[in-house]
């Protein structure tokens, strides 16, 4: 998973750069291609960047329990050990989601039409399933 993700990260390096260059901007079909491959990459690398600083503080932490005799500063460091670890988790299963293929339908959109009295009752349970909420009406 890190691999692919060291690999995402690269690419959307090197997508910025390309960005940058000029005969890049002057072809406009290459340069609307290149942001839209950039910004549907920037929440991945966001997501892996805080992922990434996160460990760093796992680390820092875990140092600072095995060097510091301040027991204050000891406190400190566990409450951050412990913040940082729940976020790694959240973070992992964050990047598992937006690691996963994207649908090349998710771009288009769709009409729905809900006509009166047909199948109300089957609309209200699968408006309950998604929302949690019963429908009234």
């Amino acid at each position: 998973m890190f691999d692919r993700l060291e690999d995402t990260v690269n690419r959307y390096e090197d997508i910025t750069a390309e960005l940058g260059n000029p005969d890049v901007v002057n072809d406009q079909e290459k340069f609307r291609k290149l942001m839209k491959e950039q910004s549907s990459l920037a929440p991945l690398i966001e997501t892996y960047t805080e992922y990434k600083n996160c460990k760093k503080n796992i680390e820092d932490s875990l140092a600072i329990l095995d060097e510091e005799t301040d027991e204050e500063l000891k406190e400190m460091a566990k409450e951050e050990l412990n913040e940082s670890k729940a976020r790694v988790e959240e973070l992992e299963h964050e990047l598992k989601i937006l690691l996963l293929p994207k649908d090349p339908n998710d771009d288009k959109d769709i009409v729905v039409e809900i006509r009166a009295g047909f199948c109300s009752r089957a609309f209200q349970n699968v408006c309950t399933l998604c929302t949690g909420k019963r429908l009234e009406g």
